[in-house]
C-alpha cells in the first residue's frame, strides 16, 4: 500500500524536514559527534528503555513492539516504553528529546535518521553488537552505509532496494530479452510502448520531492557516477562531467521515447498504480508494486519480474544502485543503560525475529542478514515463496552494492538535504519540458550539491 511507504510522509513535509537540517546543526552540542551529548544518570534501579520507530503502520509497529517487549523480559529489571514516531515530526522531536537528556535508548529508523543523530553526538557506536551477532552475517553494503570514522553507528535491520520491475507477459509476447545495455533498454521501451492500447514502455517519474533524485541517481550509479567516492569520501559528482551528463541525457531520452508526458511530475503512487494496473511495461521501484498489485490487480502478480538497471554497455557493470534501509541505533545515556539497549537489539536480531519484521512488508523489505533470509520464518512466507526468483536476483545483484545519494562513503547528512529539497527534481523537470539542456540541468544540480556539501 502506498500510504505505508516508509518514506511517503517525507514528501508531504519536505519544507519542514529542510528546516530541521538547520535545527540539527544549531542544536548539536559542542564537539558534536565526539560523545558530548547529554545523557541520563544511572540511579542503579530498574531500567525502562525508550524505544522509538518510524514505522507507524500498525502491522509493522505492532510486530516491533511485541518483539521489543519480548526481548526486554529476558533481562532482569528491564522494561520498554514503545512509541511510533512519524517522519514528519521525527527530526525536531529527536533533537529536542536528546538535548533534554531523554532521547530514545533505541530507535528503528532510516539511514538519514542515523546520520542526523550521529552528527548531533546523540548515539553510540554499535560495533560490539555487530561483532556479537556475527559481522559476516550482515550484507556488507548496509554496514558501509552506517559507517563513519572507522565505527558502525547502527545495526542493519532490513533492506530497501530499487530495480526495474517489468511485465513478463509483454516481454514474452514481443520476444524481448532482458536488456543488458542502455541501447537495448531504450529499444525495448520503444517496442513495448503502445499508447493506443493504454500501455507505455517505461515510466520515468520526476516528482520534485524524493521521486526525482531516486530516479536520477539510479542512472548516475549505472554509469559509475557518485556524489562522493565510496572509497575516499572525496566529492565526485563532477569528477567526470561527461559521464554524468550522459546519464542525464539517457534518462531524458527514455522519458521522451516511452514515458507518459505527465510522469514529469509523478509521485510514487502514480507510477506504482500505473504498473499494478498493467498500464506500464517497466518501472523503477523498491518492490512496493507487489503489495499494490495484490490489492488492486491480483492477476498482475504472475506477470511481474525484475532485472537490474543496466549500464551504458553490456561490458560496463553498474557501480551501485539506489537503495536504503532500516537500522537500530542506540542512544547515548550511561554504561548500564546502553548495555541493556544493546542487549535488547542483539535479541531482536535473532533470525526468526528479523524475518518476521521483514515479512510485515514482503519483497519491499528484505532481510539485512543472511541468517534471517535463510530462516524458515522468512522462506515460509507465501509472498516470499512466490517471488523467490526475483528476491534472489535482488539479493545477488542489487543489495551487494547499493548507495543512498550523498552517503556513498558512509553516514552523511547530505542525503537528508537532498530528500528534503526539490532542486534535483526542479532541474530535471525543466529539462524534460525542454526549457534547459541535460548539460544545464546537471550543472545546476552539481552547483547546488556542492553548496550543500560545502565543497569549493
Amino acid at each position: 500500500m502506498i500510504r505505508n511507504h516508509p518514506r511517503a510522509r517525507l514528501a508531504v513535509t519536505a519544507a519542514a524536514v529542510a528546516g530541521t537540517v538547520a535545527l540539527l546543526a544549531a542544536c548539536s552540542p559542542p564537539g558534536a559527534g565526539t560523545g558530548s551529548s547529554a545523557g541520563r544518570a544511572d540511579d542503579g534501579g530498574p531500567i525502562n528503555l525508550t524505544f522509538w520507530t518510524n514505522l507507524t503502520v500498525s502491522t509493522q509497529a505492532g510486530a516491533i513492539q511485541q518483539q521489543a517487549e519480548q526481548c526486554a523480559t529476558q533481562q532482569q529489571d528491564v522494561s520498554v516504553t514503545f512509541e511510533a514516531v512519524p517522519f514528519d515530526s521525527m527530526y525536531p522531536k529527536m533533537v529536542t528529546a536528546f538535548k533534554a537528556g531523554n532521547g530514545p535508548d533505541i530507535m528503528n529508523t532510516i539511514e538519514g535518521g542515523v546520520a542526523a543523530a550521529e552528527a548531533g553526538g546523540f548515539i553510540v557506536p554499535v560495533d560490539d553488537v555487530i561483532d556479537s551477532h556475527g559481522k559476516d552475517d550482515f550484507i556488507p553494503s548496509f554496514l558501509h552505509a552506517v559507517g563513519k570514522d572507522d565505527q558502525t553507528w547502527a545495526v542493519p535491520d532490513w533492506a530497501l532496494h530499487q530495480e526495474v520491475w517489468y511485465r513478463k507477459d509483454l516481454f514474452q509476447a514481443k520476444g524481448i530479452e532482458i536488456p543488458k545495455s542502455w541501447p537495448e533498454l531504450l529499444a525495448a521501451a520503444k517496442q513495448l510502448d503502445d499508447p493506443a492500447n493504454g500501455v507505455r514502455g517505461f515510466a520515468v517519474p520526476m516528482g520534485s520531492a524524493l521521486v526525482a533524485p531516486q530516479t536520477y541517481y539510479q542512472f548516475l550509479y549505472a554509469n559509475g557516477v557518485h556524489t562522493f567516492d565510496p572509497q575516499t569520501g572525496e566529492y565526485a559528482l563532477d569528477r567526470d562531467p561527461a559521464k554524468a551528463i550522459e546519464a542525464t541525457q539517457f534518462m531524458l531520452d527514455l522519458y521522451k521515447a516511452a514515458s507518459p508526458p505527465e510522469s514529469r511530475t509523478w509521485s510514487w503512487n502514480d507510477f506504482r498504480t500505473g504498473y499494478a494496473q498493467g498500464k506500464l511495461a517497466m518501472v523503477l521501484d523498491f518492490g512496493a508494486v507487489v503489495g499494490l498489485a495484490a490489492e488492486q490487480n491480483p492477476s498482475m502478480i504472475d506477470n511481474m519480474g525484475v532485472f537490474p538497471l543496466p549500464g551504458p554497455t553490456a561490458e560496463i557493470k553498474p557501480q551501485g544502485s539506489i537503495g536504503g534501509g532500516y537500522f537500530f541505533m542506540v542512544g547515548k545515556s550511561n554504561e548500564r543503560r546502553e548495555k541493556a539497549a544493546k542487549t535488547l537489539v542483539e535479541c531482536m536480531m535473532q533470525p526468526d525475529l528479523a524475518a518476521a519484521r521483514t515479512n510485515t512488508r514482503p519483497v519491499f523489505a528484505l532481510p539485512a542478514t543472511n541468517s534471517a533470509a535463510e530462516s524458515a520464518t522468512y522462506t515460509g512466507n507465501e509472498t516470499v515463496r512466490r517471488f523467490a526468483p526475483e528476491i534472489q536476483t535482488i539479493r545477488e545483484n542489487i543489495l551487494p552494492e547499493w548507495y543512498r545519494y550523498g552517503m556513498e562513503a558512509g553516514l552523511n547528512q547530505l542525503a537528508g538535504q537532498i530528500e528534503a529539497t526539490t532542486f534535483v527534481g526542479d532541474q530535471l523537470q525543466a529539462a524534460a519540458a525542454g526549457n534547459i539542456t541535460a548539460e544545464q540541468a546537471f550543472n545546476n544540480i552539481n552547483a547546488e550539491m556542492k553548496r550543500l556539501a560545502k565543497v569549493s
